[in-house]
């Protein structure tokens, strides 16, 4: 999801601008994203099941949820730091990846008092993500808004029909993933 939100949006910022020295900044930013918020944690959480640390991948408990968002959230603190210390990059990159770790943190915090679905988050992450765009960027982004409604959509209706986690943790997680994206956007407060 994070590498999705990402190529949102670059796509839909035009006043985005990434005066990078490199033939293809888009694709290193996709590439570093992909890398940071995807392959590094699969390979951590597959290490910890290795180790015994964590039981399983498809059955987790809540507390090795909880272990391998913890250490997700270490990569996307990186990722954050990553595009924060390239002055280079757009504010809007910045300021969704502020999203996101507002998101994890909010998500893990969450997790200790009542389980909830973190695919979720991520499917309203990327909700948010198009909704604060429609704010900061002034554009319409109709398309973009009916697309991520549909994989929000999507993805709840797949985790309540699997079973996966009931109503409620669905719609935590969709209320956490929207409102850390969408708010980031309208109050950008993070000095960028």
């Amino acid at each position: 999801m994070p590498t999705l939100g990402t190529f949102l949006v670059l796509w839909c910022d035009p006043k985005l601008f990434i005066l990078l020295d490199a033939e293809k900044p888009w694709l290193i930013v996709l590439a570093v994203v992909f890398s940071c918020t995807y392959i590094l944690p699969l390979f951590i959480n597959w290490m910890l099941v290795l180790l015994g640390r964590v039981s399983s991948f498809t059955s987790p408990t809540k507390n090795d949820r909880r272990m391998m968002l913890s250490f997700t959230a270490i990569f996307f603190i990186l990722t954050y730091y990553v595009f924060h210390s390239v002055p280079a990059l757009g504010a809007s990159l910045k300021i969704f990846m502020l999203g996101i770790n507002i998101s994890i943190i909010a998500t893990l915090i969450t997790s200790l008092f009542t389980p909830l679905s973190f695919h979720s988050v991520g499917a309203g992450g990327l909700l948010g993500t198009v909704i604060g765009l429609m704010k900061y960027t002034q554009e319409n982004l109709a398309f973009w808004l009916i697309g991520t409604f549909a994989i929000v959509i999507v993805t709840a209706l797949s985790r309540y029909k699997l079973k996966a986690h009931p109503a409620f943790e669905i719609y935590i997680g969709l209320i956490i993933g929207i409102a850390a994206q969408a708010l980031v956007f309208f109050f950008p407060i993070h000095g960028s």
